[in-house]
């Protein structure tokens, strides 16, 4: 069985507050796109977990989210049988793009399938928790309202797919320094409503998206890694409506139409940074 891991960027994300547990509550609109992890799934006799990643410095044991993913699975679900994963990693780390969740979120979905456990979203979603608080989004993907520490998730129905141009400077950022730089209280606090009113209403465009799209993180990001804001002026100059997606590093822009995607190409291809060009991608349970 092969399973395509999607990234995904934050059209909208506000920091709601800090917990007494250190963790920050807040409110997110996630959105899936076409650049994709690999991962290939066989079966074992003996009853183990063979991870074999494709990157050679990734981690192969239980320090990989992956390798968690199927152990926690195996023990909740009391499986017997082993398994063998090969993970191809296209999804750039310390990137805000999810790539270690959206593979986790994979893991579950291949082994629920392939060992026929056939459990309902509701159950997955808890062990998916348990692992990552973005990890229940990624079991379907496409848009969704996300709150709480990120484990709330209210999917939000959208029939339109937009284009996106992903850019990221040859750094990460730790989520955790990101976290670390935000300070409340907040001033001029943003609200989620009126861009889920606008998605649900299929009237999120190129027209509105730069009033309705925002990310917190970016004024606590930018001081301390001032090329990511470089990137996003310099895609806001060739038409784009830019906005960094999670704590960073990548930028993405939504693209007007295929002369825009020209020029942006045309343009980027003048930087030595990491672009790829993207689509909205709907459904993770996709094969």
């Amino acid at each position: 069985m092969i399973i395509k891991a999607p990234a995904k960027i934050n059209l909208f994300l506000e920091i709601i507050n800090k917990r007494p547990d250190g963790y920050h509550n807040l409110e997110s609109v996630m959105h899936t796109v076409s650049l994709f992890d690999i991962l290939e799934f066989s079966e074992l006799k003996e009853n183990k977990i063979e991870l074999t990643c494709i990157n050679a410095d990734l981690p192969n044991d239980g320090s990989n989210l992956v390798y968690r993913a199927a152990e926690k699975f195996k023990e909740k679900y009391n499986v017997n049988t082993g398994i063998k994963i090969k993970l191809t990693k296209n999804i750039p780390m310390g990137a805000g793009l999810g790539g270690g969740s959206s593979d986790a979120a994979a893991v579950l979905n291949a082994l629920n399938t392939l060992w026929k456990i056939n459990d309902n979203l509701s159950n997955l979603e808890i062990l998916a928790a348990s692992l990552g608080a973005d990890v229940p989004f990624f079991l379907t993907g496409g848009t969704a309202k996300i709150s709480g520490i990120g484990d709330i998730v209210e999917k939000l129905n959208s029939d339109r797919e937009y284009n996106f141009v992903l850019v990221k400077p040859n750094f990460g950022v730790s989520t955790v320094q990101a976290y670390s730089k935000v300070k409340f209280p907040l001033t001029n606090v943003h609200k989620i409503d009126n861009i889920v009113s606008c998605i649900e209403r299929n009237s999120l465009d190129y027209k509105n998206a730069k009033d309705l799209f925002f990310n917190r993180f970016e004024e606590f990001v930018f001081g301390d890694y001032p090329e990511i804001k470089q990137i996003k002026n310099t895609l806001e100059s060739i038409g784009c409506i830019s906005l960094m997606s999670g704590s960073g590093a990548t930028v993405f822009g939504l693209l007007q139409g295929q002369e825009n995607l020209n020029n942006v190409a045309e343009v980027l291809a003048k930087h030595n940074r990491n672009v790829w060009f993207v689509k909205s991608f709907k459904n993770c349970n996709e094969r």
